[in-house]
């Protein structure tokens, strides 16, 4: 029998208020370290983001590479990184990096001092165009091709490459730090960064470092290593759990099966929101089917399963589709819509390695904050 998901819908803010960040040294060996995971390195695009603060007064002129986030640690592996260009001269240089088999960057410069408060980077890479933001303002943007190159390996926060120990440990505080498995656009990261999330559907990683480093959506928790201190002096954000639930699971295609998401968090009033789903063929056609609710069991047709109740089916959309395979759908979100209504989205598409042709992705089920 079809069971309504409405009433499971997380309406409660499970996340406690963000009140501490890390705080680390270079003179002084310390990180945090996500296991491997292939979600690590998403084909379909990713954004990395995280607030920060940094002294460069105390950097001093030897070799150093301060570093935010950096997957891969060995030299000249690393699949991307975010982190302070200083090299031997103190330059005041943050780089973001994206390895897609030709290695591509963006750097933005900073005046002496300016990060010693608290600033949002993010980088994003939608498999042509890298881009680095500050407060939400995109800063510079370079084109490349092809997804990311995966050689294993963990993730780090903090630190980059253990060579030379400590030259690539931050200098400063870091925290919310975030992976999403697709580009978010300037809306999307300004409408969430002065928010502290959990709960994100959709392979999104949260690490809110609130005295810990757990993953607070994925699960892909970490560890501490090293001399790593806490801090509550940190920038105030509001804590935001996602107020719904994935339900179901995707149909296999050729990159995998499918997975939908939502770009940020279903507010009234939120011009940022859309719901995406990775995995597709390149080229694939696509059409995303709203409805007011999702169901379980599903309703199998044409070999793939429908997670969207018929019976309140508003109707399908035709997203765009990157050139990594992450369609989307931007939704803005007008501020005049009640507040608890309710909406579950699905991707379904052409796929050659789908039964009968088709793939389709598990649903994501939301209310309105």
């Amino acid at each position: 029998m079809k069971q309504l998901l409405l009433t499971a819908l997380a309406l409660a803010t499970g996340l406690s208020a963000q009140n501490a960040g890390i705080s680390l040294s270079n003179l002084v060996d310390g990180f945090v370290e996500v296991p491997y995971a292939p979600q690590l390195v998403p084909q379909s695009g990713i954004t990395v983001e995280a607030w920060v603060t940094y002294d460069d007064a105390t950097i001093g002129t030897s070799w150093r590479y301060p570093t935010i986030v950096r997957q891969n640690r060995n030299a000249g592996q690393e699949s991307f990184f975010l982190r302070v260009q200083a090299d031997n001269t103190n330059r005041k240089v943050i780089r973001w990096l994206v390895n897609a088999g030709t290695r591509v960057s963006v750097d933005w410069t900073f005046a002496p001092g300016q990060l010693t408060t608290w600033t949002h980077l993010a980088g994003t890479w939608d498999g042509r165009t890298a881009r680095l933001f500050v407060n939400g303002a995109e800063v510079g943007s370079n084109p490349g091709s092809g997804a990311l190159i995966d050689q294993g390996d963990v993730l780090r926060i903090g630190k980059g490459s253990d060579i030379g120990t400590p030259m690539e440990v931050w200098n400063g505080s870091i925290d919310e730090v975030r992976l999403w498995p697709f580009a978010r656009s300037a809306a999307e990261i300004t409408a969430t960064m002065h928010q502290a999330l959990s709960s994100m559907p959709g392979q999104v990683s949260t690490w809110n470092l609130d005295f810990s480093a757990v993953d607070s959506s994925a699960g892909r928790h970490a560890t501490v290593g090293g001399a790593v201190a806490y801090t509550t002096a940190v920038t105030a954000l509001t804590p935001e759990t996602f107020p719904g639930l994935a339900v179901g699971n995707g149909t296999p295609g050729c990159n995998g099966a499918i997975e939908a998401a939502t770009s940020s968090v279903p507010k009234r009033g939120n011009p940022g929101f859309a719901v995406v789903a990775q995995r597709f063929p390149a080229q694939a056609s696509t059409v995303l089917l709203l409805g007011l609710a999702a169901t379980s069991p599903p309703l199998p047709i044409l070999g793939v399963d429908l997670w969207l109740d018929p019976a309140v089916l508003i109707g399908g959309f035709t997203p765009s589709l990157g050139a990594l395979g992450a369609a989307r759908l931007d939704l803005p979100i007008p501020a005049g819509l009640p507040s608890g209504a309710t909406l579950a989205a699905q991707f379904v598409a052409l796929d050659p390695c789908g039964p009968l042709g088709l793939t389709a992705s598990n649903a994501i089920a939301f209310s309105l904050l």
